[in-house]
C-alpha cells in the first residue's frame, strides 16, 4: 500500500468522522427533571441529561437520575420532568440556606438565557430577605462534555 493510498484513506476517515460528528451534534437533546415536596426540609432531587440522540432518551435518563438522587429521597419520589428539547441548555439555582424555598430551574436555548431564568425563578421563590443569596449551581448545554 502506497503513501497516496494511506493519505486518501485517512482523508476519507476524517471526512466520515466530521460528518458523523456533525450529525450527532445536530440531534443533541437535553432534559431536566426535578423533585420537590411541600416541605423544604425534604430537600430537592434533580436529574439531568445532555447530548442524547433523542429527546425521549434524554427525558428517560433525567427522570431516572432524579428518582435515584441520594441526597433527598423523599423529593426523589416527587420527580417530574421540567423540560426537554434539542440543542438547549438547562440550569438550576438555589439559595444555599438549609430549608429555604429559594430554588429555580430552566431549560432554554442559550447558556446566558438559562442562567438568567433559573436565577429569576429562584429569587421569585425565595423570601424577600434571601433573594440576593440565590446562586446558579448547575448549567449544562448540549455539546458540553
Amino acid at each position: 500500500m502506497g503513501v497516496a493510498t494511506i493519505r486518501r484513506g485517512l482523508r476519507a476517515a476524517c471526512l466520515a468522522a466530521a460528518l458523523l460528528g456533525g450529525a450527532a451534534a445536530a440531534h443533541a437533546a437535553a432534559a431536566l427533571a426535578v423533585g420537590v415536596t411541600d416541605s423544604p426540609a425534604d430537600g430537592i432531587a434533580y436529574g439531568w441529561a445532555i447530548n442524547f440522540k433523542t429527546v425521549e432518551e434524554a427525558r428517560k435518563v433525567a427522570l431516572e437520575k432524579c428518582q435515584a438522587f441520594e441526597g433527598a429521597p423523599k423529593a426523589g419520589k416527587a420527580c417530574k420532568l421540567i423540560g426537554a428539547a434539542e440543542k438547549h441548555c438547562l440550569a438550576m439555582a438555589f439559595d444555599p440556606k438549609d430549608d429555604s424555598p429559594g430554588m429555580g430551574w430552566a431549560v432554554e436555548a442559550s447558556r446566558d438565557g438559562v442562567r438568567a431564568r433559573a436565577l429569576e425563578r429562584c429569587r421569585a421563590a425565595a423570601p424577600a430577605d434571601r433573594r440576593d443569596f440565590c446562586e446558579v449551581d448547575l448549567v449544562k448545554c448540549d455539546g458540553d462534555q
